[in-house]
């Protein structure tokens, strides 16, 4: 039985006929391929195959009961949820066409009603008694008459028993076990514990719904990549059919003139063509029908699970929740790769000379394929691999004369080439008289740069277009994002800053005037006072050092002041700080638009600055960062760019500009530099309340000499106001969100 697309009117009498033995269903049973047979059918097919399992006798699917048969195998598999009712609906209606008897009061009266609890027709006086007497009124109820309501059809249902107690429904869901359970099962057999804990359906069910629409979406994926070998293998169909309509008649022109003498030959060549064009057409469609098959399986199980979730019954839901989610991992892990037969089998005819009798030699060239694939998943400013295969019988194809090169396409229609290099050394030469089938893979380094669906092209040999896949890359959102506003441990109030050592992660949670530590998953591990702090840094030593007020401080690991010294003689508004190797601090002051440079006891080393675009002037630089040789970089933030300075404050170099595209800059804020020398820049955006890449608000990654290299916009959770950013080794940025209250955590390389 194919799933429906929705609920019928007229309950159609060949959806609810059972395909093998042709009549109405009787207690539907359904397999794991998501094929409905009557329970008796599913007896019996199971019985003839030794009564632990068989095969579906339409999809030719492996079944395995839960036990034989003659134990009560059959009886374990679902019912289907959705051909009951149907069934129910179909008793209904023809009620009205004739005396259908109430078979609850035995009374002889005219049935206008079912009950999904009892399975009963009912005639009027039992529908009162049912909505009148205490343990029947939860029961669900259908009337003739809201057969002609499409709301109170989806709302009626058949419900689940519990069958070790009589009457109770099942509305828990004992997830270890993976059973529905009752009210009484969860003081006895399912009494929550290690083994055991059942949860009300409706506080489960989103979880489990959750879960199957994922893996849909992966199924859907698998389904995308079959229309698309399906569509490679149409046009190898025509080019093939074209390729020997014109050979045959580039034969049919030379043996005219051959005609006297070559007639015979003629044929022989004609009929050679034409089995060779339908060798290889069987071989095509063969593999076509395959394709179609594994398409209609892989809808079909798509469009049941999408029914189940349309019809939003969660009951329904868990019941079929393990047996969905094992189909849908059946069909997602089929691996259909990408392969194209552009470079078709073409059969070619060289003539000979017009005084030969033979007449001329017919050859076919098995062409060339091509796959590609990208390893999944694929994230916006994150590198993933593609790699391309080609198979051939031309050793020049693959001998590196010829790479490969692959056009991406972004979801705007912008395109980029990609070079890339062997993988496989260049196969060895067939000897003589032999022939054989050789392949040879290239990569790639793919770093797509939004989210959205991306087209990758292979071109080769100046031909384009040989192969295509489509990628849906996901958008970089936070790996972790842990806080809100508040002053309980973990909460925060305007958190500017944030500083890793090792395993640690300090936050300058500043309006709580506080530091807090974490460990790196988040977790609270302590904190301690300190006035209004901005800037953090923390030296190699475990210290802490704090922008506190207009103080720098230093604490001991646990939080024990060690040492401060004041900044109120050089600064107006000192902001966010940095501290080099040997202890020297560096402090960022927006209002006078410099940068100041302290030896570790507070002694002034040197001022650069002063307000101004010119080289080594700033417009309210707020953030600082020091490089792997302790060189100094500076987010200048309404200049849009950043400067580097070596570590005495010489200046070096400089980058960025204001603009709207992924490699420009607005207003960058947070910055921090990591051991390999990458760049990571919280850019602060416009001055909207809106978060988002589209108002500035974004993360970028820049090499040491300021290349741009990507761009992070978590679509998926939207930076508000980024400020302090912090990188860790293993290649994740920790930001903090003063608009939010709290932090996020990025995997940025």
């Amino acid at each position: 039985m194919a799933a429906a697309s929705s609920i019928a009117d007229d309950f159609d009498d060949e959806f609810l006929t059972c395909a093998l033995c042709l009549d109405l269903y009787e207690d539907p049973k359904l397999l794991p391929c998501f094929h409905t047979l009557c329970k008796r059918c599913v007896e019996g097919f199971a019985n003839i195959s030794g009564g632990r399992g068989f095969q579906c006798p339409l999809c030719r699917a492996n079944v395995k009961l839960p036990c034989p048969v003659q134990l009560g195998g059959v009886d374990k598999l679902p019912s289907n949820f959705y051909v009951n009712k149907m069934l129910d609906f179909r008793r209904l209606k023809l009620s009205k066409l004739s005396h259908v008897q109430c078979q609850m009061c035995k009374s002889g009266a005219r049935a206008l009603a079912v009950c999904g609890d009892c399975t009963l027709m009912l005639c009027n006086n039992c529908v009162g008694v049912h909505r009148n007497t205490p343990a029947l009124q939860g029961h669900a109820i259908i009337t003739l008459g809201d057969l002609e309501n499409p709301a109170m059809r989806s709302q009626y249902a058949r419900q689940i028993y519990c069958p070790r107690h009589p009457g109770q429904r099942t509305t828990f869901y004992c997830e270890p076990c993976a059973t529905l359970v009752c009210r009484d099962c969860t003081v006895d057999e399912h009494r929550p514990g290690q083994k055991h804990d059942p949860r009300e359906v409706e506080k489960v069910a989103p979880k489990y719904r959750a879960s199957v629409e994922g893996l849909m979406k992966k199924t859907e994926e698998v389904v995308s990549k079959i229309n698309q070998k399906v569509a490679n293998l149409d046009k190898e169909l025509t080019a093939t059919a074209e390729n020997c309509e014109q050979v045959e008649k580039e034969v049919q022109q030379h043996y005219k003139k051959l005609r006297s003498k070559l007639k015979q030959e003629e044929q022989r060549m004609i009929i050679k063509i034409q089995k060779t064009n339908k060798d290889r057409k069987e071989e095509l469609i063969h593999e076509k029908k395959e394709m179609e098959k594994e398409l209609e399986d892989t809808n079909e199980g798509l469009a049941f699970c999408q029914n189940i979730l349309d019809r939003d019954n969660k009951t329904e839901l868990l019941s079929l929740r393990q047996q969905m989610e094992e189909r849908l991992k059946h069909f997602a892990s089929r691996q259909t790769g990408n392969r194209s037969f552009i470079g078709h089998a073409e059969v070619t005819f060289k003539p000979s000379s017009l005084y030969q009798v033979s007449g001329g030699s017919l050859s076919v060239s098995t062409g060339f394929t091509i796959e590609i694939n990208v390893q999944e998943p694929a994230v916006e400013s994150l590198p993933c691999s593609v790699s391309v295969t080609v198979t051939t019988n031309n050793a020049d194809l693959t001998g590196g004369k010829v790479a490969p090169q692959i056009e991406v396409t972004s979801p705007q229609g912008k395109t980029t080439l990609i070079q890339t290099t062997a993988h496989t050394s260049p196969p060895l030469a067939a000897g003589k008289g032999q022939t054989s089938r050789v392949s040879r893979v290239w990569g790639a380094e793919w770093r797509p740069q939004q989210s959205g669906k991306h087209t990758l092209g292979v071109c080769m040999g100046g031909k384009k277009d040989l192969c295509s896949l489509t990628v849906d890359v996901c958008s970089n959102n936070p790996i972790l994002s842990f806080g809100q506003r508040g002053s309980q441990q973990g909460q925060f109030d305007r958190p500017i800053d944030v500083a890793v050592r090792g395993d640690r992660l300090y936050v300058a949670d500043t309006w709580n005037q506080r530091v807090q530590v974490f460990d790196l998953i988040g977790k609270f591990c302590h904190s301690f006072p300190t006035d209004d702090p901005e800037g953090l840094a923390v030296q190699t030593d475990g210290t802490i050092v704090v922008k506190s007020g207009k103080e720098v401080k230093k604490f001991s690991p646990s939080g024990k002041l060690l040492h401060k010294f004041p900044l109120g003689e050089y600064c107006a508004y000192p902001y966010g700080l940095t501290v080099q190797r040997d202890g020297r601090v560096v402090v960022a002051d927006p209002d006078k638009h410099s940068i100041f440079l302290f030896e570790a006891d507070g002694t002034l080393v040197k001022q650069v600055g002063g307000q101004g675009e010119g080289e080594g002037q700033f417009n309210e630089p707020c953030f600082v960062c020091v490089h792997k040789e302790d060189n100094i970089i500076v987010a200048d933030k309404l200049n849009h760019r950043v400067q580097a300075f070596d570590r005495n404050l010489n200046y070096k170099h400089k980058f960025g500009q204001y603009g709207s595209q992924p490699q420009d800059m607005f207003g960058p804020h947070g910055v921090s530099a990591d051991s390999r020398g990458n760049i990571v820049l919280a850019n602060r955006g416009d001055n909207s309340d809106v978060g988002g890449i589209e108002h500035g608000r974004k993360l970028q990654v820049f090499r040491p000499d300021g290349t741009w290299v990507s761009t992070i916009s978590s679509d998926g959770d939207k930076l508000n106001l980024p400020h302090g950013v912090a990188v860790t080794e293993d290649g994740h940025v920790f930001v903090s969100d003063t608009g939010d209250h709290c932090i996020r955590k990025y995997r940025y390389m």
